[in-house]
């Protein structure tokens, strides 16, 4: 998607991206102190095989970070697997980041979830940016669409169906898959957490909770704030008797602003028809808001994949580059 869009980058904002390094869990960390145009590990077939044979190795992921700040790079992408517990080692990484004057994109939304606030207090000690739309709803932009568009529409509450997984999970159920079937499916799409019971659980969605109600409401709520409910203690005969009356059971989030007080949670519920929430199918993502200013608005993302995810990601890096722009 860099690659394809390199050219309106040039055009829009004057630059051309170079990868100075990648770092991944299972091929390790490597350095690329030239840049690397974008266009050629685009071309490979096999594009981690193509970094590793070509880059300088080093051992972890600061060094990884640090060499990369004095090799020249000033954005550093995160996106290493949730961990719903503490957000590490993420947090660390990006802390790293931000502390090397590095601009940092993240899907993950452990750290967001965790230290949101204290991660852009640092990224504005050192004049830098911390971007992270792809934490929720994919590339749907949600947090740039609160931070822009509506700053003054005073958000009230928001119900959401945030985790893909599980919808889609419940949706093969419904058809007559087994359990184990469907999870196999969902990690097949790429949709799925490294743990899949960190979805089927409401682990995710508590972490996509905490965000919005984080951004949209003003809060500072952490995880653990979040009341949660999984799906672990419903049976397949509960799922699919639901769906034969049409009110199909879905791991629904819900937040609530009031007297300045948040209440937040995420729990199965059966969404009746007349629900705006009963629009989605499979993987569609749905929220939707309570506001003073403009009444009920419904925000639908129909069958995401991984390539929305990235979308998000390069929506970060065109506002990091519109701010710096306009400076």
């Amino acid at each position: 998607m860099l690659a394809a869009r390199s050219e309106w980058l040039h055009k829009t904002y004057g630059i051309l991206p170079t990868i100075c390094g990648i770092g991944t869990r299972s091929q390790g960390y490597f350095l690329h102190p030239e840049g690397l145009n974008i266009a050629t590990p685009a071309n490979s077939n096999d594009v981690l095989s193509w970094f590793t044979s070509k880059g300088q190795p080093v051992d972890n992921a600061q060094e990884f970070i640090q060499q990369g700040k004095t090799n020249g790079a000033s954005l550093f992408i995160e996106l290493t697997s949730l961990n719903p517990h503490d957000g590490q080692p993420a947090l660390m990484h990006i802390c790293t980041a931000l502390e090397a004057s590095m601009d940092v994109i993240t899907a993950n939304k452990g750290p967001v979830a965790y230290a949101q606030a204290e991660l852009q207090s640092l990224a504005q000690r050192q004049h830098v940016q911390f971007r992270f739309e792809s934490t929720v709803m994919d590339g749907f932009p949600l947090i740039n669409l609160a931070e822009f568009t509506l700053q003054a529409v005073g958000i009230r509450s928001f119900r959401a169906l945030l985790n893909t997984t599980s919808s889609y999970v419940l949706h093969l159920i419904e058809q007559g898959h087994s359990l184990e079937h469907a999870i196999l499916q969902a990690q097949q799409l790429g949709i799925a957490e490294a743990d899949p019971w960190y979805d089927l659980d409401g682990l995710d969605a508590a972490m996509k909770t905490t965000i919005l109600a984080n951004n949209l409401l003003d809060g500072r709520l952490i995880p653990s704030q979040v009341k949660r409910t999984g799906l672990r203690n419903i049976s397949l005969e509960e799922i699919r008797a639901a769906a034969t009356m049409a009110t199909p059971i879905r791991l629904v989030s819900y937040a609530h602003a009031k007297d300045g007080l948040i209440t937040a949670e995420v729990s199965p519920q059966q969404i009746d028809t007349n629900d705006a929430l009963h629009i989605a199918v499979g993987t569609t993502s749905v929220l939707s808001l309570e506001t003073s200013a403009m009444g009920s608005i419904t925000l639908v993302e129909h069958e995401p994949t991984v390539i929305q995810t990235a979308y998000g990601i390069l929506s970060d890096l065109i506002t990091i580059l519109r701010q710096q722009k306009a400076a």
